[in-house]
This record gives structure tokens, sequence and C-alpha cells, in this order.
């Protein structure tokens, strides 16, 4: 199991990482790549799906 801080610091990295996703050479599938991301460990954190 992750500790919460850790779970923080990895939600911080994805939300950085749909910031800087326009630089990326496709923005569209990397984004919903990240929002998948943060999507699932909002699930596996809370039980709810967003």
């Amino acid at each position: 199991m992750k500790t919460e801080k850790e779970v923080e610091e990895f939600r911080k990295d994805i939300e950085q990482r749909l910031i800087d996703v326009s630089k990326l050479p496709d923005p569209d599938a990397a984004m919903k790549y990240y929002q998948g991301a943060l999507r699932t460990l909002e699930w596996v954190v809370t039980g709810q799906d967003i």
C-alpha cells in the first residue's frame, strides 16, 4: 500500500503532466491517458468513480 503522502505526490506528478501535455507529439492521446490515471487513482483511494 502507498502512504497518503506518496499518493498525493503521484497525483501532483500526473496533474503536472496534464499541464505539460501540449508539448507532446500527440497531446490528445496523452491527455486521455493521464486523465484516466487520475480517475483510476481517485477510484482506488476513495472507491468512487468520478
